[in-house]
């Protein structure tokens, strides 16, 4: 155990060696009966909205809400995220990835996944968008056969504006049952495509090894014993022509060129041959980046939140082994790193039916300038 310190030590001072460490905020602490959180995004007004997903903890708690002064609120209104009797497409059922764009839409990722149910429904897996300014739903978006898929898992999106009439959504599939790959939908007319299935750059990497606070943990897709995954934190250039990617179960950072994986008629062959090798990150479950084309992690085996510049040196931002174990949704905002952390390496299911998440579930933010 103390080697290992020793080594956490070295290498958390090898990534920062000019900037210091920066203190968080907490702004909010999550308690019952409010469930564990996951996505989070902040608009231009910096007001800060979060999801509140089921696939591992079927609630009946609001999915999406809006962090007002401390107090959650449902949004956009009292009754999208509580489950409908009616069509899964009318209410909000498991929300992870949220982004907000330059016009302050909230898209708000739906995997449609539910504890405990082996199937995703049509209509329950889809992308919503709510314009922040009006608090209006806009556009629904379903997931459609034979992309949908009851062995992925829908993590999280971008939205590049650059492409198509109204924009290109890409998805990241972190499969639920060994299926991982990324997900293109032209929000115009909501045709889709699912590519690099499988492929080496989306799936978790061979032998992965992780220590989980302070335990060593091997990847084992039949026996988990660490959130694990293929395709999972993304990002976007500040231009959109950059589509970035990292795998949770890995350390490899990935991209394209948006203008090859918007192009519904390009070869998946070309899209394979097209994936670039950005160099290695900390192993990370959410992403986020700002409009200098800075990205940052939430590194989990490091209890830390690092950024990576342009020129891809790494600057570590935050460490906290009490509060830092597993960083999950980031957002960046007006020269902030916003982060939930939901302690979701803790779960019943992870831990041999023991649920080891402590109370408050914590929110955090991050000076990072």
């Amino acid at each position: 155990m103390k080697l290992f310190s020793l080594i956490t030590a070295v290498i958390i001072a090898a990534i920062t060696p000019e900037i210091s460490q920066a203190a968080s905020e907490v702004i909010a602490k999550i308690e019952a009966p409010y469930p564990d959180i996951s996505g989070i995004a902040v608009n231009h007004e910096n007001r800060v909205f979060l999801g509140f997903p089921r696939h591992s903890d079927n609630h009946n708690q609001p999915a999406l809400m809006e962090l007002v002064q401390g107090r959650l609120n449902p949004y956009p209104n009292s009754t999208f995220g509580i489950p409908h009797k009616g069509s899964d497409t009318d209410w909000l059922v498991s929300p992870h990835g949220m982004f907000i764009d330059k016009h302050d839409v909230l898209w708000v990722l739906d995997d449609g996944k539910i504890q405990g149910e082996s199937d995703i429904p049509l209509g329950a897996a889809k992308v919503v968008a709510i314009n922040t300014q009006t608090n209006c739903i806009i556009k629904t978006l379903l997931i459609k056969p034979p992309i949908l898929n009851n062995s992925s898992h829908y993590n999280d999106l971008r939205i590049d504006l650059s492409h198509g009439k109204e924009g290109t959504l890409y998805i990241a599939n972190s499969g639920f049952k060994q299926r991982y790959s990324l997900i293109v939908i032209d929000v115009a007319s909501n045709q889709q495509r699912e590519v690099l299935v499988n492929q080496p750059s989306t799936s978790p990497d061979p032998g992965f090894m992780a220590f989980i606070e302070n335990k060593p943990v091997v990847f084992n897709p039949n026996n988990p014993k660490l959130p694990q995954g293929g395709v999972d934190g993304v990002a976007l250039s500040p231009d959109s022509r950059t589509f970035y990617w990292t795998v949770l179960s890995g350390r490899n950072l990935y991209s394209l060129p948006t203008a090859l994986l918007s192009n519904f008629s390009i070869p998946e062959a070309t899209l394979e041959k097209a994936v670039k090798f950005e160099g290695e990150h900390p192993a990370n479950d959410g992403m986020a980046e700002d409009e200098k084309g800075n990205l940052y992690f939430g590194a989990y085996e490091q209890q830390s939140l690092v950024k990576r510049d342009k020129n891809g040196q790494f600057y570590l931002l935050d460490h906290d082994v009490r509060n830092l174990g597993w960083p999950d949704g980031l957002a960046y905002r007006n020269g902030y790193l916003y982060t939930t952390l939901g302690q979701w390496n803790r779960t019943a299911d992870l831990n041999n039916n023991h649920d080891l998440r402590q109370r408050p579930f914590l929110v955090i933010r991050t000076a990072v300038e």
